[in-house]
């Protein structure tokens, strides 16, 4: 009977659950996520036209931005073109739409005068797509909705709805509060309260509204996604009796502040819910993007389903990486970090030519790109100028990187934002390197003829490169730089996933 009671309180729980609308803690082993994007692919936004679906991201302070994404399966995703080629900002939450057969992404931005919101637009999702147009509104997080009489809206974070002109290029009114979000429990441990993130799809009757409420970051258990619903977009708003949809209810599931979730549905009729959320242990990865399916109960609420049928298999590493600078893959795979402009670089014999500028990796001509492993080694051939640096590098920010490198005719070894000296010349102009990423364990090598390796004597571990010690809401990237003056050539760049 002893070993009888438990199972059978474990039992009644889940049967009085079902009928209080309490849901269930998922675990790591039962978790009904699947990842869809590793690496910093935050704040989702994902729509279907027809069998096609495309999804966009937030994408900071890099560019080119707004990478968007393409995939028949909801599994397998492409990019295919960024919708922002300059620099005007760090570029938050996007919003992207298809309203009478013209596409929007709609995105706040905070530029050096304060944060705004603007839009893009363009007749097909492979662009080409405008210039930005500033709209002019304060308020993060804009969602793109339509009322049943055809008139156009943006609902913003903490509940604010904002009238749009008929083509969705200004506001034509005043910022409204039409919700004020679900209360969670007070014992919660989150970030605050922060309601933003809206995303409205108008399903019978309804307009639904999923929102983010909890904080991005912060304790494991801070995000979530709230579900509301409403006849009219400016309420009254009814709160889901299931409310979340999504969380993370312990500290010890491998997906941690899950939150900031769209809905998506299939051709054949099912639904899924698409979110981010970090990896536990792997911080410096940032929100990676995950897939859960849910389902319409007959009280007309969404909530969690056994009914998908994707692959919970984790996909990484699934693009390749490596690069002979053959082609130019700057915006699909590299990227540049703040203000950066094209006439600084080119492509020629298999090289891509660097502009190098600054002193060091903090203010360098860098390039990046997004990873999802967790462990990896990178080299590259580097060929400098007199007066040039180069290097491989994991860079968080301009204070907080590691790597390696030359700096005054001198092989240095970069952590936490600073760079360390061997003694070691560089005594040629053409130098190899190599950096090993193990699960934080970050380690270092050197060659003058690509064949001949020397380990450098210092590894550090960056596992606390990310947000939660240094803010910024950015990812530990890895990628190459060019300090100092004159240019930098770099060749056969190759990308090893450590298993």
């Amino acid at each position: 009977m002893k070993t009888l009671l438990p199972k059978l309180l474990l039992s009644f729980c889940i049967i009085i659950s079902s009928f209080s609308g309490i849901q269930a803690k998922p675990t790591e082993k039962d978790g009904p996520e699947t990842l869809l994007l590793g690496g910093d692919y935050p704040d989702p936004s994902i729509i279907r036209d027809g069998d096609t679906y495309y999804m966009v991201h937030s994408s900071f302070e890099y560019t080119p931005g707004l990478l968007i994404f393409e995939s028949k399966n909801l599994i397998d995703w492409t990019p295919v073109t960024n919708a922002l080629r300059q620099y005007i900002g760090s570029i938050w939450a996007p919003d992207i739409v298809k309203h009478e057969n013209r596409w929007y992404i709609y995105f706040p931005a905070v530029t050096a005068k304060g944060i705004t919101n603007m839009v893009v637009w363009a007749d097909t999702p492979r662009g080409p797509w405008s210039d930005p147009i500033d709209l002019k509104i304060g308020g993060i997080d804009p969602g793109h909705a339509v009322d049943q009489n055809g008139n156009r809206f943006l609902m913003m974070d903490n509940g604010m709805l904002v009238p749009l002109a008929v083509n969705g290029l200004s506001i034509t009114g005043p910022a409204k509060k039409v919700y004020d979000g679900w209360i969670f429990p007070e014992d919660w441990n989150v970030e605050g309260f922060c309601l933003e993130g809206p995303k409205i799809k108008k399903i019978g009757k309804y307009y639904y509204m999923l929102s983010a409420e909890g904080g991005t970051a912060g304790p494991p258990t801070s995000h979530m996604v709230v579900v509301a619903r409403a006849e009219n977009l400016y309420g009254p708003w009814e709160n889901s009796p299931y409310n979340p949809l999504v969380h993370t209810y312990d500290n010890d599931e491998h997906w941690w502040s899950k939150g900031h979730g769209t809905l998506i549905d299939t051709p054949e009729g099912d639904w899924y819910v698409v979110y981010h959320a970090y990896e536990r242990d792997f911080y410096t990865l940032g929100r990676q993007t995950l897939i859960e399916p849910v389902e319409m109960n007959k009280e007309g609420w969404f909530v969690p389903s056994s009914k998908g049928k994707l692959s919970k298999k984790a996909k990484r590493a699934s693009r390749n990486f490596s690069d002979d600078f053959s082609t130019n893959r700057i915006g699909v795979q590299w990227r540049f970090h703040g203000a950066y402009t094209h006439p600084d670089f080119r492509y020629e014999h298999n090289a891509l030519v660097l502009q190098a500028q600054g002193d060091s990796p903090a203010d360098a001509s860098s390039l990046f790109f997004l990873t999802g492993d967790h462990a990896y080694e990178m080299e590259i051939e580097t060929t400098c100028s007199d007066k040039a640096s180069a290097g491989l590098i994991l860079f968080y920010n301009p204070k907080l990187y590691a790597g390696i490198g030359t700096q005054q005719g001198q092989i240095v070894f970069h952590l936490l934002g600073r760079s360390q000296t061997f003694d070691i010349p560089a005594t040629s102009h053409r130098i190899w390197f190599r950096l090993r990423n193990d699960c934080h364990i970050v380690s270092a090598w050197y060659s003058f003829d690509g064949k001949q390796w020397i380990k450098i004597p210092k590894a550090c571990d960056t596992s606390g490169y990310h947000h939660n010690m240094a803010e910024g809401f950015m990812s530990l990237q890895p990628g190459i730089y060019a300090a100092g003056e004159g240019e930098v050539a770099f060749r056969n760049f190759k990308y090893t996933r450590i298993e």
